[in-house]
């Protein structure tokens, strides 16, 4: 599914988020949105869910595929979600019900939005934990007792259990170690090509973004300051804040090299 956001703009209480934001992504294209903390990247996705809080002002536009979601009806928002998009949470832990079975969680959107009998369901459920990695068992286990990680990839599988057409992961790996970051995004990544699918990857981190895309847009105080090849940006960055994110990512990633040596 393509994504077109054209001069898109939010507003809460007169404070502006963000503002005059340009993004396209096409059809089986992966595309980051990178940022620090409180830039505006999670305001630019809950616009696109249709999700913006009720006081919020919204302008131009935002399409996925051929639907406008600026101004769309509640039914036509809750027909795309769930079905034709997906997505990933920052943190599993607190995006999964914990009074849930894995199962459940995983089968709901295949019960929301397909006429299936349970059966079906279930197979499809074991079908997508054999995907991500989990055992079949996983499914009666509770979030509660399953690693971060493991969290995680109940969150792609609920995520994609429906094959949607566009995935839009929300800092999918900041609540995980280095190594099951990397583990994470190689598992999203190669499951959203396998289903041809589209990707807005947003972090705050270069170093994930760089495993996970193609081509980025660099978001500061709401505002797009420079976009292109993600390995571009990573090796000759032009903007002073893209300098920095560079920079981080760096350091970070010579921290996480240190503290295997030891």
């Amino acid at each position: 599914m393509s994504v077109e956001v054209k001069q898109l703009g939010v507003s809460i209480a007169d404070k502006r988020i963000v503002q005059n934001v340009d993004l396209h992504i096409g059809d089986g294209e992966r595309v980051g949105l990178i940022g620090s903390s409180g830039s505006g990247k999670s305001m630019i996705s809950k616009a696109m869910f249709g999700l913006l809080p009720t006081n919020a002002q919204i302008s131009g536009s935002v399409m996925l595929g051929d639907t406008q979601i600026i101004g769309a009806d509640e039914t036509v928002l809750a027909s795309l979600r769930g079905r034709y998009v997906g997505a990933v949470f920052q943190n599993p832990a607190s995006s999964l019900n914990p009074v849930l079975a894995v199962g459940k969680q995983i089968e709901l959107p295949l019960k929301l939005h397909y006429d299936l009998d349970k059966a079906d369901r279930q197979a499809r459920v074991a079908a997508m934990l054999e995907k991500v990695g989990l055992d079949e068992t996983t499914a009666q286990k509770y979030p509660s007792e399953l690693s971060g990680g493991q969290q995680q990839r109940v969150g792609i599988a609920t995520a994609l259990i429906t094959s949607p057409r566009l995935i839009i992961a929300d800092e999918p790996t900041t609540a995980l170690d280095s190594i099951t970051q990397r583990q994470i995004v190689d598992l999203l990544v190669s499951l959203v090509d396998k289903a041809g699918a589209s990707m807005l990857f947003i972090t705050h981190d270069f170093s994930v973004l760089a495993r996970a895309t193609t081509r980025c847009y660099v978001l500061d105080n709401g505002q797009i300051i420079e976009f292109g090849d993600t390995s571009d940006l990573l090796n000759n960055p032009q903007n002073g804040q893209t300098k920095k994110l560079v920079g981080a990512a760096r350091e970070l990633t010579l921290q996480r090299k240190r503290d295997s040596d030891d």
